[in-house]
């Protein structure tokens, strides 16, 4: 998650105690929806290749905060993890998805019925959802708690992928039968890591860097490009997070990456963009953009999400 982050909501246990069965209410197509979306252009965030139209705010954001942005690969949908009241303890976090053109929203069956979360939603080209999940039980005190995993479907499916720290973001490539996804440390450093037959692969320079956040990996259905965050072009702290490119050369091993959404830092603002994600033909995209002011009590914090097009396509 870009900010809420890479932190999850405690919540209560208002929700109940039972799941409802699953059922995923989103089929992905074969075709691609290029139907008009409307936004205001109100964002910061520069793409840094010409062809592409200014970025609109998505009608279905409000007032919360936003994260965990994912558009599926015909355009149709959007998913996210949603905050109602950015800041709030008591705040009851879930995962939505809103159609084409993206006005309103309304709560995927994945999102649980306690005080547990989810987040980091994907959907391949199984049609499986891949997402991450809080594993926190009350009773008996003290309370237990395990680093967040990445789960498939209904949830009952978990992938560990071995690493003893939190797993999410997760991203199933189909075409070379890979889970990409981000590890984050006690630390709070994060890294890109690769789950393949049964191993983790924690990713190599020049993804990875030393004392940088690199996370929240995206690939094309080919597999052979990477878009990802990264806080390797920081000016104060871990700001701007901004999103890069790299072309793949082997198994694990990706090319020097290209700045592809940058997020200049004006005066009194701190923040940064990330959580990208793309239809399949390469023309539309979805990101997030966190927005830092102020300090103390005085400090206000926010991800809105944003959509692209290719322009004449």
């Amino acid at each position: 998650m870009l900010f809420v982050g890479l932190i999850f909501w405690s919540c209560d246990d208002s929700k109940g105690t039972e799941d409802k069965p699953f059922e995923n209410p989103i089929i992905v197509l074969d075709d691609v929806d290029s139907s008009p979306v409307a936004g205001e252009e109100d964002g910061l965030t520069i793409i840094q290749e010409e062809e592409w139209s200014t970025p609109v705010k998505l009608q279905a954001d409000d007032e919360g905060a936003e994260d965990g942005t994912y558009i599926t690969r015909d355009g149709r949908y959007v998913l996210f993890y949603h905050v109602p009241v950015w800041g709030h303890g008591d705040a009851d976090p879930q995962i939505y998805y809103s159609e084409r053109p993206f006005l309103t929203r309304q709560v995927h069956p994945i999102t649980s019925a306690d005080f547990n979360a989810e987040a980091g939603p994907y959907i391949s080209e199984a049609n499986d959802i891949y997402y991450t999940k809080t594993f926190i039980v009350l009773e008996p005190e003290p309370h237990e708690t395990t680093p967040r995993k990445i789960v498939m479907n209904d949830g009952s499916t978990i992938i560990d992928m071995g690493t003893g720290e939190h797993e999410g973001n997760p991203h199933y490539c189909d075409e070379w039968d890979e889970l990409y996804a981000n590890i984050e440390y006690e630390s709070g450093d994060t890294d890109i890591a690769v789950f393949k037959d049964g191993e983790t692969t924690i990713l190599p320079e020049p993804i990875n860097l030393p004392g940088n956040l690199e996370l929240q990996p995206f690939l094309t259905d080919d597999c052979q490009t990477m878009y990802f965050t990264s806080s390797r072009g920081k000016l104060i702290s871990i700001f701007p997070l901004q999103v890069y490119k790299s072309q793949r050369l082997g198994e694990f091993e990706w090319g020097e990456p290209v700045l592809f959404l940058s997020y200049p830092q004006p005066e009194g603002i701190l923040g940064g963009v990330g959580e990208f994600s793309m239809t399949r033909d390469g023309n539309q995209m979805v990101f997030l953009e966190l927005t830092i002011t102020g300090e103390g009590e005085d400090l206000f914090a926010t991800n809105k999400m944003y959509y692209a097009e290719k322009i004449n396509n």
